[in-house]
């Protein structure tokens, strides 16, 4: 799955690569080098800051390779790395992860017990479009998501979810309000049509 960085995340790389030893220096070497070769104030500091946007777009590239590599391994590695909070999350999960409602916490607790290793909302780049299932199962080609409101605007967004899922060939077990009250059994039975053993 190919992995498209947002903006935020390019400045963030971008000011760190900035900030590298390597690309400060640079400039100071390259000036250093051009006034050795006689070249006048002004002309040595021109070329000493185009080798340091040389040096900056190699450290910058390198940094959004090592990036990239790690969200591959971890898809939850952008949202620890932007030290984002994400809010509403209250409820603590057996497996230590924190969830946003209570059947997000029995779905949790549910797949912890059976040996079901997960992501709880990784970001997924769906054709440069991202987004969050509630749960993508690490060791299956598969995502949980409940979807809990019933309102229109809410009701739509779901479809355009769904669209976009299939569109990219992501298998979705989908679970709704109705389904809460014997929501681990409704699991059970959509985990196996899917093929996991439960």
């Amino acid at each position: 799955m190919q992995i498209t960085l947002t903006s935020e995340e390019e400045n963030q790389i971008a000011a760190q690569a900035w900030q590298d030893a390597t690309v400060i220096m640079s400039f100071y070497e390259w000036l250093r080098r051009y006034k050795e070769q006689n070249e006048n104030d002004v002309a040595a500091c021109r070329l000493a800051l185009q080798k340091q946007r040389d040096t900056f777009q190699e450290v910058y590239e390198s940094k959004v390779a090592l990036y990239l590599r790690e969200l591959r391994k971890n898809h939850s590695f952008r949202l620890r790395r932007s030290k984002r909070i994400r809010p509403g999350r209250l409820f603590m999960t057996r497996s230590g992860v924190r969830v946003r409602s209570k059947i997000e916490k029995i779905i949790a607790d549910f797949l912890t017990d059976r040996s079901i290793r997960f992501d709880y909302e990784p970001v997924l780049d769906l054709g440069g479009y991202h987004v969050m299932p509630d749960f993508h199962l690490l060791d299956f080609n598969l995502c949980i998501e409940h979807f809990g409101l019933q309102t229109p605007s809410y009701l739509e967004s779901v479809k355009s979810k769904l669209e976009r899922y299939g569109r990219f060939g992501v298998h979705v077990i989908c679970t709704y309000p109705a389904d809460e009250p014997d929501i681990e059994e409704v699991l059970t039975k959509k985990l196996r049509e899917a093929g996991v053993k439960v």
